[in-house]
Parts: structure tokens; C-alpha cells; sequence
């Protein structure tokens, strides 16, 4: 009796694939393939196209998608999703600082379509944290001040001046 062939992986070395990462897919390049903890299915270290490598990682196959133009669409679909759902936290977080176009909106990339900004807004609503509530136009707490109301020191007498 012939031995039986070992499964085959659904994803090879070098593939060029989708992978998501939280909600969103993104392209990625398989780096190495592994069988999964257990025996059950693959594992596949990814390499996130524009990311540094410090994101590479290793996933589970039900993250991993082909490269198709199916596929391609529901990452479109999805990006689509959060930039209407970050707009529209936007425009909530404009009215509750005073309207649209008024001072602090905006975070660090201006929001969605900002220039210079990434399109995933903090997960730690670290822009929403101030010092007692109150913010700058640049969206930062106060500056510490320094506390003059501190005891003087006040020297009449040369020997106990400070050299």
C-alpha cells in the first residue's frame, strides 16, 4: 500500500493573498507556512503590504483570503464602512465642540481624507483624554504650570547665600 500524501496547504510560500487584521483585510505576502496547533489546518506568517515588518505575524487560515477581484471588492467594501462610520464620529465630535469648522476638530490627520493622517483613528480615544477637560487648539491639554505661589527664600545674610 501506498503512503498516503500529506494535505496540501490552501496558501503557498510567496503568495500574494488578502489577510485581515481586526475588520479590515489587507494585502499581504505569505513569509512561511506551518501546519496548525493540533493538526488542524494552517498556520501562515504575513507580511503586510506598507507595513513595517514589526507587524508581521503569524495567523490562523480563516484569516488568510485569496487574491481575488471578489475579495479585492470586499476590502474596498469594508474600508468604505469605517470611513463612513469615522465621518460620522467626526461630525458627532465637531457638534460637540461647538459646530462644524470650529477650533480643536479633527485629531491628528484631520479626520478622514486628512492629510498626512492614517485613516484608523485611535483605539485609545487618546485625542478625547485631556488635563481637567480643557483643551488647546491643537487638541492637547494645558501646559503644567509652574507653581510660583511656592515659599521664597529670601537671603539678608551673605553666609547663607547660595554659591
Amino acid at each position: 500500500m501506498a503512503p498516503s500524501k500529506a494535505p496540501q496547504a490552501p496558501f503557498s510560500k510567496d503568495e500574494r493573498v488578502l489577510c485581515f487584521h481586526m475588520e479590515m483585510l489587507y494585502e499581504a505576502k505569505i513569509l512561511d507556512v506551518q501546519p496548525g496547533e493540533g493538526g488542524e489546518g494552517w498556520q501562515y506568517k504575513i507580511h503586510y503590504k506598507g507595513w513595517k515588518s514589526s507587524w508581521d505575524d503569524w495567523v490562523p487560515q480563516d484569516r488568510v483570503r485569496k487574491f481575488t477581484d471578489e475579495n479585492k471588492d470586499l476590502a474596498s467594501q469594508l474600508l468604505a464602512q469605517l470611513k463612513s462610520l469615522q465621518s460620522g464620529k467626526a461630525a458627532k465630535q465637531q457638534v460637540k465642540k461647538g459646530g462644524v469648522g470650529g477650533a480643536g476638530g479633527g485629531g491628528r490627520g484631520g479626520g478622514v481624507g486628512g492629510a498626512g493622517g492614517s485613516d484608523m483613528s485611535s483605539a485609545r480615544g487618546s485625542e478625547e483624554r485631556t488635563a481637567g477637560g480643557i483643551t488647546t487648539q491643537s487638541g492637547r491639554g494645558p501646559r503644567r504650570a509652574r507653581d510660583f505661589d511656592l515659599e521664597h527664600l529670601t537671603f539678608t545674610d551673605n553666609s547663607h547665600s547660595p554659591a
